[in-house]
């Protein structure tokens, strides 16, 4: 049998449709549709089994694009969708989404979230509470690692809602502020409620970067947060910005190779399907 991993955090879109507004022609290689066809050969190649797509789209529309791609190929276990939590519909939105049993969580996003500063609203207080009423677990994107103190605020208000700290936080990797990304990333981890994605360092470090370069932010997060509260992800296709899928399983590999095998183990493929509450894979004949 073979044992596959999980990439927790995948992007689709077709740019036909006209809703990804962070998407520009500047951004050059990932400036195409970008579609399960392009994805699947390098899940073979990395052992990747199942993979959860996350909006990459302020709309509820791109959900439903998702939801769709799910039908067509099974190797999407999980969509992580959009909403608005302060629209009025806010109750029956979660509601909807909660009955598509392929929708395991949502990430909010206003203006990329060049600031998370909005989430903190208490007018969105009534969101909130419809999400956690639906079951759904929340995404948060920070694009800037000095308002890793706003998510954990967030969260504390939350608990016991299931939020999930995207990219490690998105440290400073080329500008080596390593210290004062740290101590955040710690007084987020001491909140039982957070777990956090192992993605998005390539992204944050100088071209060129190797695996020495994002190996002390990714031993901080496992080693804070432990391994059954990290996940493995690629944050494909921004990811080929930086670096490419083959080259980021194999800084990852290395990574945690010198890990206890159950480490390895709830970090590839475990904490994934927990966090986000995955049917058991089907096994497949090696």
């Amino acid at each position: 049998m073979t044992a596959f991993r999980i990439d927790a955090h995948v992007h689709l879109w077709r740019l036909s449709r006209g809703d990804n507004m962070s998407l520009s022609p500047a951004m050059g290689p990932i400036w195409r549709d970008m579609e399960p066809d392009q994805l699947v050969p390098r899940m073979a190649l990395a052992n990747v089994g199942r993979v959860i797509a996350v909006q990459a789209a302020e709309t509820l529309a791109e959900t439903l694009f998702l939801v769709g791609l799910s039908r067509r190929y099974p190797m999407i276990a999980g969509v992580v969708a959009w909403v608005e939590p302060g629209s009025p519909a806010i109750v029956e939105e979660c509601a909807a989404l909660a009955c598509l049993p392929v929708v395991r969580g949502v990430r909010p996003i206003r203006d990329d979230n060049r600031s998370i500063a909005w989430m903190l609203d208490a007018r969105l207080e009534r969101g909130w509470r419809a999400l956690a009423d639906s079951g759904l677990s929340l995404d948060i994107l920070v694009q800037d690692w000095r308002e890793i103190p706003l998510a954990a605020l967030l969260a504390q208000r939350l608990a016991p809602l299931s939020v999930i700290l995207d990219h490690c936080g998105k440290p400073d990797v080329a500008g080596g502020q390593f210290a004062p990304w740290a101590a955040m990333i710690a007084q987020i981890a001491a909140l039982g409620n957070v777990s956090c994605k192992l993605s998005g360092l390539m992204n944050c470090a100088a071209l060129g970067a190797t695996a020495s370069d994002v190996a002390p932010y990714a031993n901080h997060v496992i080693d804070s947060f432990g391994a059954d509260r990290v996940m493995w992800a690629s944050d494909w296709p921004p990811l080929d910005l930086a670096s490419d899928y083959a080259n980021w399983v194999q800084v990852c590999d290395n990574l945690v190779a010198l890990r206890p095998k159950a480490e390895r183990e709830a970090i590839l493929a475990g904490t994934a399907a927990r966090i986000y509450r995955l049917p058991p894979e089907r096994e497949t004949a090696s």
